[in-house]
């Protein structure tokens, strides 16, 4: 955000075309928040590997769902192992779905 906070994002919002990170904990000030790597969600994404990652209309999710009509698609990294790990490199193109 403007302020230099974080605050969980989805593909309802508008401003998901901004910088994303995924949380590494419950504090981003005190455990960080990570910009590009590997991550375990807390959450299935769903797919198989190599399969690509967007923001879900859930707020603070992933899946392998590409969002629908009046959502914002943006492809937030790829599928790498299970149903929770993922390779997060949020691409910086954001398109709103018609």
């Amino acid at each position: 955000k403007s302020d230099g906070t974080w605050d969980p994002t989805d593909a309802d919002f508008g401003y998901s075309s901004g910088s994303l990170a995924v949380a590494l904990g419950s504090n981003s000030t005190t455990h960080g928040m990570l910009l590009r790597g590997i991550a375990n969600l807390s959450h299935d994404v769903g797919g198989v590997v190599g399969n690509p990652v967007y923001l879900s209309t859930t707020t603070g999710r992933a899946t392998t769902t590409a969002p629908g009509s009046g959502d914002f698609a943006r492809v937030i990294g790829f599928t790498v192992s299970g149903s929770t790990g993922i390779y997060f490199n949020p691409d910086n193109t954001t398109i709103k779905v018609s």
